[in-house]
């Protein structure tokens, strides 16, 4: 087999003096540059399979640098890497033709799996991700393992944060699961029920260091759309977008589907499980079916009112009847978020406000919005388990905490048995 060529474009000798014979103990042959110039001129006369680009540099900064190497070669892989990150900086590196981009200090197992990620060659995946299984597998019977096409980016503002952000969703191998990784800390965090807690107007996942809220929009669409395996590369949160999935299933479309060789086994629902102890009103149970439905019961003030809606589980429908539905709120309850430190991001454009009076910023999309949303978010908190469900679910008033305890117990009674609450 050929040996690949890595050239290390960074004006840290350090970066270059350690990174340099790890690389080589790898089988690479490896060139080095202290700056873009030389870079270059490097690039041109050896041709490099792989180039690892430090963003900060003096004289021409790495993103001036990736300008000209995507000039001379449009398909070349170059890995952006940076002490100084933040999610802007890595969403505009990728939209600019970058494959990926790694935090600094660098570890040379996640060079490695980006590597791999990138290239044919087969190499071992270090990355802690390799820890983190998204179920059994078994044979013929099961759903087929997915990730997207290509690496695509999104930018947004946080509903909670107020923050301009935006995100990074990568392929990625099978058996990885779903993974947030946050910039620019680095850490890894699985989009899985025992990282997740609900404070009742998100859902989200903590790490040891770090967090990323508002995960709910997202993790509905990848549910509909039997994503299994993909990086979803962010800051504290989320993008809201417009307040619905509708621009998160634009970008999965864009990015394409790709089914992978390995199966991953659902859960299927074999008895009547309903969660107790929750407040009065409000009620969640699963039961058998043939696949996934939903029905949902809303009763609010008005304008909300009384509304329900059924929903058969399938990306279709997912696209035209419940990813449109908006995130929605009382005037009054942004005001008591906005106290908290949270809420600041909500806008005009990115979600519906209502008074007493009815709605008062927008036109609704569906006459029942409301509920259709409801049926949204239970739909993403329930792929907090990463696995297929097929059992129909019947909810009353319920949010993102009845949702979330009921994966937990779902999770205890058929992925852990014996640990469920009998």
């Amino acid at each position: 087999m050929k040996m690949k060529k890595i050239l290390i474009i960074d004006d840290e000798k350090a970066i270059l003096d350690s990174l340099s014979p790890l690389l080589e103990d790898e089988g690479f042959i490896v060139f080095k540059a202290t700056d873009g110039p030389l870079g270059l001129d490097i690039y041109k006369k050896e041709e490099p399979d792989i180039v690892l680009l430090d963003i900060w540099m003096p004289g021409l900064d790495g993103l001036q640098v990736l300008k000209e190497i995507k000039k001379l070669n449009k398909g070349g892989m170059v890995i952006v890497i940076s002490g100084h990150g933040t999610i802007s900086t890595a969403v505009e590196a990728v939209k600019m033709g970058a494959f990926d981009f790694v935090e600094k200090p660098l570890s040379i197992d996640k060079i490695l799996e980006v590597i791999k990620r990138g290239t044919s060659e087969e190499r071992p995946l270090h990355s802690k991700t390799e820890e983190i299984r998204i179920g059994p597998l078994k044979g013929l019977d099961v759903y087929k393992q997915k990730t997207i096409g290509k690496s695509i980016v999104a930018y947004g503002l946080g509903l909670h944060t107020g923050v301009k952000t935006g995100m990074i969703l990568l392929p990625m191998p099978e058996n990885t699961g779903i993974v947030f990784e946050h910039i620019p800390d680095g850490e890894r965090i699985p989009a899985y029920v025992d990282y997740v807690f609900s404070v009742g107007y998100a859902s989200l996942v903590k790490g040891k260091n770090c967090m990323v809220r508002t995960v709910e929009h997202l993790m509905a669409t990848l549910h509909m759309y039997g994503i299994t395996n993909i990086l979803v590369k962010v800051s504290e949160e989320v993008p809201i977008f417009d307040g619905s999935a509708r621009e998160i299933c634009r970008k999965i479309e864009e990015a394409g589907i790709i089914e992978q060789d390995a199966g991953i086994e659902p859960i299927v629902i074999g008895e009547t499980v309903e969660l107790q102890g929750i407040p009065e009103g409000k009620s969640i149970k699963i039961e058998p079916s043939k696949h996934l439905e939903i029905d949902y019961v809303l009763e609010g003030p008005k304008p909300i009112g009384f509304q329900e809606f059924h929903f058969v589980c399938e990306k279709e429908g997912f696209i035209k009847e419940i990813a449109p539905a908006r995130t929605y709120g009382f005037l009054k309850d942004f005001e008591r978020l906005e106290k908290m430190g949270l809420g600041t991001g909500g806008r005009v454009s990115n979600l519906i406000i209502l008074n007493e009076e009815g709605v008062i910023n927008t036109e609704l999309r569906f006459e029942n919005e409301f509920v259709r949303h409801k049926v949204l978010d239970l739909i993403g908190d329930l792929y907090l388990l990463n696995r297929p469900i097929i059992g129909k679910i019947t909810a009353r008033q319920t949010g993102h905490i009845e949702n979330i305890a009921l994966a937990k117990e779902l999770k205890n009674r058929f992925v852990d048995p014996g640990k469920g609450i009998g």
